[in-house]
Protein backbone atom coordinates (compact mmCIF):
# COMPACT_ATOMS: atom_id res chain seq x y z
CA UNK A 1 0.00 0.00 0.00
CA UNK A 2 1.20 3.61 -1.03
CA UNK A 3 1.37 6.16 1.69
CA UNK A 4 -1.14 8.89 0.66
CA UNK A 5 -1.23 12.03 2.20
CA UNK A 6 -4.16 14.07 1.86
CA UNK A 7 -4.87 17.73 2.75
CA UNK A 8 -8.15 18.94 2.59
CA UNK A 9 -8.77 22.75 2.15
CA UNK A 10 -11.49 24.41 3.70
CA UNK A 11 -12.29 28.13 2.69
CA UNK A 12 -15.65 29.59 5.52
CA UNK A 13 -16.22 32.77 4.49
CA UNK A 14 -17.95 35.61 7.12
CA UNK A 15 -19.53 38.57 5.69
CA UNK A 16 -19.84 40.90 8.12
CA UNK A 17 -22.31 43.83 6.98
CA UNK A 18 -22.51 47.48 8.87
CA UNK A 19 -24.45 50.39 8.27
CA UNK A 20 -23.16 53.62 9.84
CA UNK A 21 -25.66 56.64 9.42
CA UNK A 22 -28.27 56.31 7.07
CA UNK A 23 -26.63 56.21 3.96
CA UNK A 24 -23.19 54.69 4.60
CA UNK A 25 -22.38 50.63 4.21
CA UNK A 26 -19.35 48.78 4.60
CA UNK A 27 -18.75 45.10 3.62
CA UNK A 28 -16.17 43.26 5.22
CA UNK A 29 -14.44 39.96 4.39
CA UNK A 30 -13.08 37.69 6.25
CA UNK A 31 -11.68 34.01 4.76
CA UNK A 32 -10.84 31.48 7.72
CA UNK A 33 -8.44 28.72 6.55
CA UNK A 34 -8.76 25.29 7.96
CA UNK A 35 -6.59 22.42 6.92
CA UNK A 36 -8.07 18.88 7.46
CA UNK A 37 -5.89 15.50 7.85
CA UNK A 38 -7.56 12.40 5.76
CA UNK A 39 -5.86 9.06 5.83
CA UNK A 40 -6.27 6.35 3.36
CA UNK A 41 -6.85 2.75 5.63
CA UNK A 42 -7.80 -0.74 5.29
CA UNK A 43 -7.51 -4.11 7.33
CA UNK A 44 -6.99 -7.49 6.52
CA UNK A 45 -9.09 -10.44 8.38
CA UNK A 46 -7.45 -13.57 9.73
CA UNK A 47 -10.40 -15.90 10.56
CA UNK A 48 -10.17 -18.82 12.44
CA UNK A 49 -13.67 -21.17 13.07
CA UNK A 50 -15.40 -18.34 11.18
CA UNK A 51 -16.36 -16.80 8.27
CA UNK A 52 -17.87 -13.26 7.71
CA UNK A 53 -19.82 -12.14 5.15
CA UNK A 54 -21.00 -8.86 3.61
CA UNK A 55 -24.78 -10.02 2.84
CA UNK A 56 -27.21 -11.66 5.37
CA UNK A 57 -27.54 -14.36 2.87
CA UNK A 58 -24.01 -15.04 3.65
CA UNK A 59 -22.69 -15.09 -0.29
CA UNK A 60 -20.38 -12.05 -0.27
CA UNK A 61 -17.33 -13.04 1.73
CA UNK A 62 -15.29 -10.38 3.49
CA UNK A 63 -11.24 -10.87 3.48
CA UNK A 64 -10.58 -7.33 4.11
CA UNK A 65 -12.05 -3.77 4.91
CA UNK A 66 -11.22 -0.61 3.39
CA UNK A 67 -11.97 1.81 5.86
CA UNK A 68 -11.56 4.59 2.99
CA UNK A 69 -10.49 7.79 4.25
CA UNK A 70 -10.39 8.78 7.70
CA UNK A 71 -10.43 11.95 9.38
CA UNK A 72 -9.03 12.68 12.86
CA UNK A 73 -11.06 11.96 15.99
CA UNK A 74 -13.51 10.06 13.12
CA UNK A 75 -15.55 7.06 13.95
CA UNK A 76 -16.47 4.53 10.86
CA UNK A 77 -18.59 1.78 10.87
CA UNK A 78 -18.78 -0.95 8.87
CA UNK A 79 -21.23 -3.89 9.01
CA UNK A 80 -21.16 -7.81 8.39
CA UNK A 81 -22.39 -11.06 9.09
CA UNK A 82 -20.43 -13.99 10.87
CA UNK A 83 -20.68 -17.66 10.03
CA UNK A 84 -19.82 -20.07 12.50
CA UNK A 85 -18.17 -22.66 10.32
CA UNK A 86 -16.88 -24.87 12.67
CA UNK A 87 -18.51 -28.00 14.07
CA UNK A 88 -19.49 -27.15 17.50
CA UNK A 89 -21.12 -24.37 18.74
CA UNK A 90 -18.62 -21.02 19.18
CA UNK A 91 -18.00 -17.82 20.76
CA UNK A 92 -16.18 -15.27 19.43
CA UNK A 93 -12.82 -13.27 20.58
CA UNK A 94 -11.55 -9.91 18.18
CA UNK A 95 -7.99 -8.46 18.29
CA UNK A 96 -5.79 -6.73 15.75
CA UNK A 97 -2.00 -7.26 15.00
CA UNK A 98 0.31 -6.48 12.25
CA UNK A 99 -0.25 -2.65 12.55
CA UNK A 100 1.35 -0.34 9.77
CA UNK A 101 3.08 1.48 10.99
CA UNK A 102 3.31 0.19 14.63
CA UNK A 103 2.17 3.22 16.58
CA UNK A 104 -0.76 3.63 14.40
CA UNK A 105 -2.38 1.54 17.36
CA UNK A 106 -1.66 3.73 19.99
CA UNK A 107 -3.91 6.51 18.01
CA UNK A 108 -6.58 3.68 16.32
CA UNK A 109 -8.90 1.65 18.06
CA UNK A 110 -11.24 -0.95 16.82
CA UNK A 111 -14.49 -2.67 18.42
CA UNK A 112 -17.25 -4.21 17.70
CA UNK A 113 -20.72 -4.83 18.89
CA UNK A 114 -20.90 -8.76 19.97
CA UNK A 115 -22.13 -9.46 23.04
CA UNK A 116 -20.50 -12.30 24.04
CA UNK A 117 -23.59 -15.12 22.98
CA UNK A 118 -22.43 -18.58 21.90
CA UNK A 119 -23.47 -19.06 17.86
CA UNK A 120 -24.79 -22.57 16.83
CA UNK A 121 -23.20 -24.38 13.73
CA UNK A 122 -24.21 -23.35 10.82
CA UNK A 123 -25.44 -19.89 12.63
CA UNK A 124 -24.94 -16.20 11.64
CA UNK A 125 -25.00 -13.28 13.72
CA UNK A 126 -25.17 -9.61 12.62
CA UNK A 127 -21.71 -7.45 13.49
CA UNK A 128 -20.91 -4.05 13.48
CA UNK A 129 -16.95 -2.98 13.92
CA UNK A 130 -15.82 0.41 15.06
CA UNK A 131 -13.01 2.18 13.99
CA UNK A 132 -12.33 5.06 16.08
CA UNK A 133 -9.53 7.49 14.97
CA UNK A 134 -7.64 9.77 18.02
CA UNK A 135 -8.45 13.51 17.14
CA UNK A 136 -4.79 13.75 18.40
CA UNK A 137 -3.29 11.51 15.69
CA UNK A 138 0.45 12.74 14.07
CA UNK A 139 2.97 11.11 11.82
CA UNK A 140 0.87 9.19 10.57
CA UNK A 141 -0.16 9.75 6.81
CA UNK A 142 -1.69 5.79 6.25
CA UNK A 143 -2.17 2.84 8.08
CA UNK A 144 -3.05 -0.73 8.07
CA UNK A 145 -3.87 -3.40 10.34
CA UNK A 146 -5.31 -7.23 10.58
CA UNK A 147 -8.33 -7.75 12.37
CA UNK A 148 -8.02 -11.58 13.72
CA UNK A 149 -11.82 -13.04 14.86
CA UNK A 150 -11.52 -16.68 16.65
CA UNK A 151 -14.39 -18.68 17.63
CA UNK A 152 -13.33 -20.63 20.35
CA UNK A 153 -15.97 -23.77 21.67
Amino acid sequence: MGCLKEKKFRVHVVVLAAVFGLCLGIVSTVAVMQWTHRIPSSATLKLVGVGVYKDIDLTIPVTSINWGIVELGEQKNFSAHIKNESNVPLTLGLFTEDWMPANASSFITLTWNYDGSEIPVDSSIPITFVLDVSATISGIDAFAFTIVIVGSG
